[in-house]
């Protein structure tokens, strides 16, 4: 995935959590890679629950970089509403 040097981070590289990256777009819709040892597994509710926050926060134009290393869902989902806050907080500054 491409960023455009907007992008806001979120979570660690450590066991049982996640690492989100988001960008906040104008177009193109939602792209969501996701990289995990458990893709074909958990690949699904890994979508499913970053499109649900993004979704809560009425996005629907952005760029999403999971890198999963066991995270629980509710982890998943913490990290992606902290990543999009921080590009929030970054597009208005």
């Amino acid at each position: 995935m491409i960023f455009r040097g907007t992008e806001s981070v979120a979570g660690t590289n450590s066991k049982s959590d996640v690492l989100v990256t988001v960008e906040i777009t104008t177009k193109d819709g939602i792209q969501i890679e996701i990289i995990s040892k458990a893709l074909k597994k958990y690949g699904d509710s890994i979508c499913e629950s970053v499109k649900e926050v993004l979704k809560n926060f009425k996005i629907e134009n952005a760029n999403v970089l999971v890198e999963d290393f066991g995270a629980l869902d509710f982890v998943i989902r913490a990290r992606t509403e902290a990543a999009i806050m921080r590009n929030i907080a970054l597009k208005e500054a």
